[in-house]
């Protein structure tokens, strides 16, 4: 799993100092497992193509890709076609304005620090 985050998810205060400092621990740990892989984009970005909101996009076990959309209303699967290769781009450009893996975990573990 590969995911990618903004930094201000990191600083934005929600439920307070003590759950604000587990959640982003928790996140270090689970960036540390062979499997997952967290980037995070640096607040210094500015406007990048990640802030017209959140998607998955998925490989099936065929190798199609799919993507998922969530909005307040509902959730809509983008099952193929030009939007998901749309997306697929969006993602790859998303990616490449974050930082590295250990980068955003060391990142992490400041903004962790920060709660304390």
């Amino acid at each position: 799993m590969v995911a990618v985050i903004d930094e201000y998810v990191l600083r934005r205060p929600v439920g307070g100092g003590h759950v604000m400092r587990e959640q982003l621990r928790h996140l270090a740990e689970m960036s540390g497992r062979h499997h997952i892989h967290l980037h995070v984009v640096p607040a210094a970005v500015g406007s990048y193509p990640g802030l017209n909101g959140a998607f998955v996009v998925a490989t099936t076990p065929d190798g199609d890709d799919v993507a998922y959309l969530d909005n307040q209303l509902q959730g809509h699967v983008v099952p193929h076609g030009p939007d998901v290769l749309s997306l697929v781009r969006t993602w790859e450009s998303v990616r490449a304005e974050a930082l590295s893996a250990r980068q955003s975990a060391e990142l992490i573990e400041e903004a962790a620090q920060a709660w304390t």
